[in-house]
């Protein structure tokens, strides 16, 4: 009975993790889709919720995937899904931008809240917002749904949710088209934590990959 009785009890704190993550990410997204403006603000919510309930449920920071000392190690083992998504796909997203949808690099340069090239203050926002995003759509959204259903199932939600988030108006063939590379970009991140389970080493590529993608596309056309 006893044993019965802890099965229960385990269950329930199961739902109710999973209730916590739908509730917090669903909140997230209804508030950026109405105050589109204050999305960047609006996407601290699961953040907070994220390192409150690490201290209430006495989790360690290993276990949320804070394992700096592994990351050299994890980038070293995953170094092609580094360069695939870092450089490869930024080429390729470039090179079929310019040739199909021109107008796909002012759409994307136009949500960027910096204007001349790459110096210090962008290089530090490039790093403390994707360090959010992997914080929030890895660390967080995908880790806990992968406690729930198969990896790569969370791990094509997580990346769904992260694409249109990013969504900002304009044609629907150059929201598409940035919509799609944003989701195949993110299944990439997402595989390279799901690998590691470690947040530093699904930082680097997105990082590494937005600085390298601006850096070009403002050199080349801006």
């Amino acid at each position: 009975m006893e044993t019965i009785h802890r099965s229960k009890s385990e269950l329930q704190k199961s739902q109710q993790l999973l209730y916590e993550t739908i509730t917090i990410m669903g909140i997230t997204i209804l508030l950026s889709i109405i105050f589109e403006e204050w999305k960047g603000l609006i996407t601290l919510i699961p953040a907070v919720y994220f390192f409150i309930e690490r201290r209430f449920r006495k989790r360690a920071w290993t276990d949320i995937g804070f394992n700096f000392k592994s990351t050299l190690l994890d980038l070293k083992n995953n170094w092609l899904l580094v360069v695939l998504v870092a450089v490869v796909t930024q080429v390729l997203t470039l090179l079929t931008a310019t040739y199909f949808f021109p107008a796909y690099i002012q759409h994307v340069l136009s949500r960027i809240p910096f204007e001349s090239s790459v110096h210090l203050v962008p290089i530090i926002f490039l790093l403390a917002a994707t360090f959010m995003e992997e914080l929030i759509f890895r660390a967080f959204f995908q880790e806990r749904l992968s406690w729930f259903i198969n990896g790569t199932v969370a791990i094509g939600i997580a990346s769904l949710v992260f694409a249109l988030m990013h969504f900002s108006k304009g044609t629907f063939s150059i929201v598409t088209f940035d919509i799609v590379t944003i989701f195949i970009d993110s299944i990439i991140y997402g595989f390279i934590y799901h690998r590691t389970k470690n947040i530093f080493a699904s930082w680097i590529p997105p990082f590494l990959a937005d600085l390298i993608g601006i850096t070009l596309m403002m050199a080349l056309f801006s």
